[in-house]
């Protein structure tokens, strides 16, 4: 506050009382405004609060001396969007009618940023006298006061709209340096000669601006009316070849000409209100050569200002304050002299996450700053930080000599960011990316669990690529070891090591039960010599996982904990970080981690072995829509499917089957005694099951727990309906689409033979060097059995269980075929295939219109494309799919769910006769163990039966093709039925607490409280209110009530 005269302002220094917030204050009195009494004077708001945080911390470390105005460099913050929303619309902020019970997301934006809702209903208040009082009753709001909400919503969500707006930032920020510091004496000083637009552009590189509807049109041209003159966009224009085509050297293939447009405010109009091109570049061709993202970035890069650059994505943000430190950031450029070899390249800094929304968003938060911030640091220090990162500053020239400031090979490159860090290493001639701590930017992150695990499996595919780059091969080759270990253990060590840590458990318990189920059976122990210094295996088991496992695996999960809790500590409080800590721990943040661990390790590796890796587009927002089990049902009470996509569908091949495996696997351990068997040492299991626990629950359970209303009576009771259309509805054939478009697919690079088989083949030859010996000491007890009984025996026990199921399925398509029905199987091998060519047009620029027959085609040749959901379609009649005519004494022939069920019980009925022997003399070991090899090989047969399947040689097996396809299929019907059905069982009991909460207290949802951080969310409830007599008024004439 100043108080000076008149005088001292005009010729002399003030006298201001400076607030309390900077005044310097000891260790003991902060420690008691953090942990007892609360400053007065300090902001409620958490980003206030980090704001004033940053800009102290960021004024107190080393920076170089900035670039003072007018002569500044100039530098170009470029943007590639595709089809990113720029501002939020009405329709996905709040629906009228929609779902009971479901909270839009505009009641959970004003929840999160009440105080600032508040503020900004005040103003509006203050600013028309029409603005409503009408707090959460958003259908009382108008469409006017809805686009006045949606630009306040933009900018609390990951849209385009706030990217540009604080990017554009650096606009003011370069002009308040110029009226704070500039050369008066320079004639750039004069009025109106320096512009900041002159130094610094905003390029917002929109692939689709060609192809945008009228309602994204609107909202670039808001952008441009709303922000600086210096907001340019840069798109792909497409047009027919023309007659000057041969003149100008056109491809004879080439079907139309491509050009790299920039349009801004200036620019003129179509009738459609978009722009017309200022600049026009043709390219050479088509330019989306690789996954997009990259050549929309490298497209754009002749619009560039200047010879700095810094890429952003779509989902950034920034704050005034830091973008003053911009002039300090260039100077990190300045050279010592002219051609200094060691001058700065690339300049990395950190960021500061805003999405920390919920406890999904706290987790990938968190996994966000340890990566972006704590890690980065820590490798630059090393010598081996690659990935630039989005706050990076890049110099823009050098980065075009090596191809730009992104690769773009399909495929390779999906993670297109690192290469040029990687690039920069190989041609930098000893340079290293810096790293600073004084300048941020905010970022947001995925808020949902699909979309972390999806922006994940998007990471772990490019990272699979990333290993066969020539990059990554020379840099293995040049990197002295300490940095070629850092960049192993920055990169690819820490995705192969994720899938090692997921496979650890089940191959522990895969040996542990074979070494249980191989000891002394109790009973005949004299043919057996099994028992080592009196101890049996249990026991010796017992000691050696009680060793590994122990109470230091709460020291390891505290440890992996460790680094941000020391961040968090450091930036804000010790307060601040315990409680951040306990908060993750009791909303159970390591099942996210566990699942997310399995879900890295599985598409690594599938990428290594099978490769077509694509880039996985990921939905930023707020969940606050229920994913259903495997689909939606039709209204009525009837089982039938209306769309078929849910959680169950998302992730049953990449950790259900292996989690329900992990359980049955558990279970065998206890009953072949392996606990009780265990003696004195079984105390020491404690921990060991604590850890099989944890990865079972994850495994099976986790997607559905931070599922928003996942446990409410009505959708579990619809969910059971939608499994039961999945698996019964016209004979099956939603579960035989589904499985066909994921597991059984195509041209994939799948083989008849891959690592599986040898993966397979290991285990079944550890399963029967044990079962030889239990055969062996089987044939000693009945001496009886001459050499072809013994041999005949060793057959029985070691054959597979298919020979009933098989001949089910000769019978089952005999009686088809003789009844002219006409199964789910057969109905898929009638349909006509259909080339993908007419939808994969890679010149079309804009996506093809195909029928669902085309986009499974184009979708066979991609590995790791994201399963979608999909509509229902009504099944084709087989007389009009090429059907023969006849009398149809059924439509659907067996539902294949029967068959599932028939094929499963048989063998397991074959199985339990063969091995019945084991049993008759009390070898319960044994039994398992002849399950389990009986279950391995069955597993390999069926895995050689689908490599069949997907092969060329299928088209040719005639009807015995017919029979090979029901039984896989069959047996995998099962696996899907039994693992659905045991998620399902295992979460009514959850319902039912979830119904008992409801009952007790409706308001305060512990589910929702585990979910959001917040059980205080309940949606109005209507009622009708009628109007009292003594309030209407009397109307003259009108008759009287009777008394």
């Amino acid at each position: 506050v100043a108080s000076a005269t008149p005088a001292e302002e005009a010729h002399g220094p003030r006298r201001v009382k400076v607030p309390d917030i900077f005044r310097e204050k000891n260790p003991l009195e902060m420690a008691a405004r953090q942990m007892c009494v609360p400053d007065p004077n300090w902001p409620q708001n958490a980003d206030v609060q980090w704001r004033i945080i940053a800009l102290a911390r960021g004024l107190g470390l080393p920076m170089p001396r900035p670039f003072r105005a007018p002569y500044m460099p100039g530098i170009t913050v470029l943007i590639p969007h595709y089809g990113e929303s720029i501002l939020m619309m009405t329709k996905e902020l709040f629906q009228d009618g929609g779902r009971k019970g479901e909270l839009p997301l505009m009641h959970w934006l004003k929840h999160t940023y009440e105080s600032e809702y508040a503020a900004f209903t005040s103003r509006m208040q203050a600013r028309s006298e029409g603005w409503p009082v009408a707090g959460s009753d958003w259908g009382e709001y108008t469409k006017a006061q809805w686009d006045k909400m949606n630009s306040w919503a933009s900018m609390r969500m990951q849209t385009l709209w706030r990217t540009v707006a604080g990017m554009c930032l650096y606009h003011p920020a370069l002009q308040c340096h110029f009226e704070a510091q500039a050369d008066r004496s320079s004639s750039l000083a004069r009025p109106d000669v320096w512009d900041p637009s002159e130094c610094f552009r905003c390029l917002v590189s929109m692939q689709m601006y060609k192809f945008f509807d009228q309602t994204q049109i609107d909202h670039t041209n808001q952008m441009f009316e709303k922000l600086p003159d210096c907001l340019k966009v840069a798109f792909i224009d497409c047009q027919g070849k023309g007659r000057a085509a041969n003149e100008d050297s056109v491809h004879p293939r080439q079907r139309r000409r491509y050009f790299s447009c920039l349009i801004d405010k200036t620019s003129d109009s179509f009738p459609n209100r978009s722009r017309v091109p200022k600049l026009r570049i043709e390219l050479p061709g088509y330019p989306i050569l690789g996954d997009g993202k990259g050549d929309n970035q490298n497209h754009a890069i002749p619009f560039m200002r200047g010879p700095f650059s810094q890429c952003i994505d779509a989902n950034q943000g920034a704050y005034f304050e830091q973008m003053l430190f911009l002039p300090c950031a260039l100077g990190e450029f300045r050279s010592r002299y002219r051609g200094d070899p060691q001058s700065k390249r690339i300049v990395g800094f950190p960021e500061h996450i805003t999405s920390d929304i919920g406890s999904i968003g706290d987790f990938a938060a968190s996994a966000e700053v340890a990566f972006g911030t704590i890690l980065q640091r820590t490798y630059s220090a090393l010598g081996a930080r690659m990935h630039y990162g989005h706050p990076d500053i890049m110099n823009k020239v050098f980065m075009m000599q090596q191809g730009g400031v992104s690769k773009a090979t399909k495929t390779l490159n999906l993670s297109e960011d690192i290469f040029a860090g990687m690039d920069f290493t190989l041609r930098g001639q000893g340079r290293t990316i810096h790293h600073q701590e004084y300048f941020h930017l905010a970022k947001g992150r995925d808020l949902g669990f699909n979309t972390v695990l999806g922006f994940f499996s998007k990471l772990a595919s490019g990272t699979g690529e990333q290993v066969i780059t020539r990059q990554a091969f020379r840099l293995g080759q040049i990197l002295p070891l300490p940095e070629a270990l850092t960049f192993y253990y920055a990169h690819v060590g820490y995705y192969f090591t994720q899938y090692l840590v997921s496979m650890s458990l089940p191959l522990l318990a895969f040996v542990w039960l074979l070494v249980v189920s191989s000891d002394c059976e109790g009973s005949f122990d004299a043919f057996l010599s099994c028992s080592v210094g009196g101890r049996s295996a249990a026991e010796i088991m017992a000691g050696l996982l009680g060793i590994w496992f122990s109470w230091l695996l709460l020291l390891f999960l505290v440890a992996s904990s460790l680094p941000l809790f020391v961040e968090v500590w450091s930036e804000r409080s010790f307060k601040t970080a315990a409680l951040r800590f306990v908060k993750q721990i009791c909303t159970l943040s390591p099942l996210l981690f566990i699942f997310q661990g399995k879900i890295i390790g599985h598409y690594v590796t599938n990428e290594l072995r099978y490769g077509g890796a694509t880039y996985v587009s990921t939905g930023r927002g707020l969940p606050t829509e229920r994913r259903p089990f495997v689909g939606e049902a039709h209204g009525g009470k009837g089982f039938k499917l209306k769309k078929v996509g849910g959680l169950y569908l998302d992730y049953a091949a990449i950790a259900y089957y292996d989690g329900a495996m992990l359980l049955v696997g558990t279970l065998l351990i206890a009953f072949s005694g392996g606990v009780s068997g265990a003696g004195a040492a079984r105390g020491q299991l404690n921990w060991i099951f604590f850890s099989l626990g944890l990865t079972i629950i994850s495994w099976l359970f986790a997607p559905f727990i931070f599922n928003p209303y996942q446990f409410e009576a009505t959708r579990f009771w619809e969910d059971l309906r939608c499994l039961t259309a999945f698996f019964m509805e016209d004979g099956g054939r939603h579960w035989v689409e589904w499985y066909n478009r994921t597991q059984l697919r195509k041209g994939s690079g799948r083989s008849v033979v891959d690592i599986v088989f040898f993966l397979g083949a290991f285990f079944i030859v550890a399963w029967y060097a044990m079962m030889n010996v239990k055969i062996q000491a089987l044939g000693q007890i009945f001496a009886a059995y001459s050499k072809d009984q013994l041999f005949e025996l060793n057959v029985l026990m070691l054959m597979p269980p298919f020979i009933c199921s098989m001949a089910y399925c000769v019978v089952a398509m005999a009686l088809e075929r003789i009844m002219g029905c006409y199964g789910a199987i057969r109905r898929l091998r009638r349909r006509p295939r259909r080339s993908g060519a007419a939808f994969l047009d890679l010149e079309a620029g804009a996506p093809g219109v195909a029928d669902g027959a085309e986009v499974e085609e184009a979708e066979a040749r991609e590995v790791h494309v994201a399963e979608r959901d999909r509509a229902v379609k009504p099944a084709a009649d087989p007389q009009g799919a090429g059907g023969e005519s006849g009398c149809r004494c059924c439509l659907f022939g067996m539902p294949l769910a029967i068959s599932a069920v028939c094929v499963l019980l048989l063998d397991i009925v074959e199985a339990a006769v063969a091995l019945y022997r084991f049993t008759h003399v009390g070898w319960w070991r044994a039994f398992v163990a002849g399950l389990m090899l009986k279950w391995g090989i069955s597993c390999l047969l069926l895995h050689l039966g689908e490599g069949v399947l997907r092969s060329q040689v299928f088209e040719r097996c005639g009807r015995f093709g017919l029979v090979l396809d029901l039984w896989v299929r069959a047996h995998r019907m099962a696996r899907d039925i039994l693992t659905s059905v045991l998620i399902l069982v295992a979460l009514t009991p959850l319902v039912l607490i979830n119904m008992l909460n409801d009952y007790l207290t409706p308001g305060l949802s512990l589910h929702h409280l585990l979910i959001y951080r917040n059980p205080n969310h309940l949606s109005k409830r209507e009622a009708i209110v009628h109007a009292c007599q003594w309030d209407v008024p009397e109307q003259p004439g009108a008759p009287q009530p009777k008394a």
